[in-house]
């Protein structure tokens, strides 16, 4: 085996080279497995809620008058137009076949009115053909990445007439109202506006269209589900319900109920939050969140207060109509839903995108840093961006106009996370930002994380063979290898 290092020809046995590198090229792994390398890529939800003018804005548009008149329309107490006709919702009951095509043509159009793109999903469940409508708001920054605000349109009872007004058009209205007022608004984020058909016979929109986004390998980071949020008879107690366990999504779930619940204080508003951590109804098989849930995405279910004792009477029966809802509590949670969705969502300021690129490299020996974790901060708004090197230690980011703090994390233990400060984008233009490792530039920072899949075979070969690279450059400088030289 024969290697040119430093203009010199350097000579060794292939097994005097395998008996010392190898042991320590697989002591290394091993060091970087049982740190505890993530097999899973940054969730990027934000640690906590922080007040944002943007949203404060947003949500200060939500009046009670406005979301009575919405759901007096869902709810058949006004006539509503469809396809230029009047038209009176007398029920949404999918049993209702011309009741439930005209509640979900009227969705249909209102959200096109908003300004958004609007199709039907369609699934089978017998002879029966349902529809759910869903509206997208593409992400200007990742669109790739997607987060929901959904609720169920059917309702109960079976029959002529079932107004539904707290289950569900209070939760409908509120997933609307959040499509119209983001409708124009940039987000970083994709967010879907999803109103389900099928619920009240066992999820059966939800269920199928969650399977849908599943096969397509959709990247959907959270699900806020509304479900009867209207009914108050006390104290304004409200519930947000989490996945307990380890399972797939549950730990991000539990962290957007969290993040849910700080919207109340942040954004002032008269509600009493109360998380709930359960693996069991209503959580499991209550509502549409359970049908994100079991294809392993994060989803939370936000109700009223039914483990708190004051659940709706009138839940299922004719009587279920406006004159039940406490208004004042039901604009509040739906502030407190489209607060959550923009924050997870990311919106933005007008100010437009720019591109931040650069290579993350090892300037001692030379190399690249594969599968390296580049941080965008932006204090401005408190969101963090995310980017992984390739295997040439190559990084990219579209991100919004502005000055950010930039962190990288290696997957080598030899190095210490690096900061770089002041890093400006400026809208349209490409800021390139290369990063050195292992000269003193930046400022080393506590706790790495690690960011390597190791499910993915091409980012451990690319580990392997980083390691190989970093392993023989330190035993060629602290002559560990027997060798002759001609220089």
């Amino acid at each position: 085996m024969r290697w040119r290092y430093n203009s010199c020809e350097v000579s060794v046995s292939s097994e005097r080279v395998l008996r010392l590198v190898l042991p320590m090229l697989l002591a290394g792994l091993a060091l970087l497995i049982f740190a505890g390398v993530s097999t899973a890529a940054p969730a990027d939800l934000p640690e906590s809620i922080v007040y944002n003018p943007l949203v404060a804005d947003v949500i200060a548009q939500i009046t009670t008058p406005t979301l009575k008149y919405e759901l007096e329309g869902l709810t058949g107490e006004r006539p509503v137009t469809v396809d230029g006709v009047s038209h009176t919702i007398e029920s949404r009951n999918i049993l209702e076949t011309d009741a439930a095509s005209l509640a979900t043509s009227y969705a249909y159009e209102w959200l096109s009115e908003a300004g958004l793109d609007v199709s039907y999903h369609t699934y089978t469940w017998g002879d029966y053909e349902g529809r759910n409508v869903v509206a997208g708001k593409p992400g200007v920054v990742d669109p790739e990445r997607i987060y929901l605000i959904t609720a169920h349109l059917d309702n109960m009872p079976p029959g002529a007439r079932a107004p539904g007004a707290d289950d569900n058009a209070s939760g409908s209205v509120a997933v609307m109202l959040a499509a119209r007022l983001l409708a124009s608004r940039d987000l970083a984020y994709t967010v879907r506006f999803v109103l389900f058909t099928g619920e009240e016979y066992g999820l059966l929109g939800s269920d199928a269209y969650a399977a849908d986004c599943a096969a397509r390998g959709e990247d959907i980071r959270g699900v806020i589900n509304l479900d009867m949020i209207g009914y108050n008879t006390g104290s304004p107690v409200h519930e947000v319900f989490a996945r307990s366990g380890d399972g797939a999504g549950a730990a991000e779930s539990r962290q957007l109920a969290t993040l849910f619940a700080d919207t109340v204080s942040v954004y002032e508003l008269d509600l009493i939050p109360q998380e709930i951590v359960i693996d069991d109804y209503p959580l499991v098989g209550g509502s549409d969140q359970w049908s994100f849930l079991v294809q392993g995405y994060p989803a939370i279910l936000v109700s009223e207060g039914f483990e708190s004792g004051d659940f709706n009477p009138h839940y299922h029966t004719v009587s279920d109509t406006l004159s039940m809802i406490d208004l004042d509590y039901c604009a509040d949670l739906t502030r407190a839903s489209i607060a959550a969705l923009a924050h997870v969502g990311h919106i933005l300021p007008d100010d437009g995108v720019g591109q931040l690129s650069g290579t993350v490299y090892d300037s001692q020996v030379d190399q690249p840093a594969p599968w390296a974790t580049v941080t965008a901060f932006w204090p401005a708004y408190h969101y963090t961006f995310t980017a992984r090197t390739d295997g040439d230690g190559a990084y990219a980011l579209s991100i919004p106009a502005g000055a950010y703090t930039l962190s990288v994390r290696t997957v080598s233990l030899a190095y210490a996370p690096v900061v770089v400060t002041d890093v400006v984008v400026s809208a349209g233009a490409s800021v390139v930002q290369d990063i050195a490792l292992g000269d003193g530039e930046g400022v080393p920072e506590p706790a790495p994380e690690p960011a390597v899949d190791l499910g993915d075979p091409a980012q451990v070969l690319a580990l392997l063979v980083y390691v190989w690279q970093v392993v023989f450059s330190s035993l060629s400088r602290s002559k560990f290898l027997v060798c002759t030289c001609a220089c």
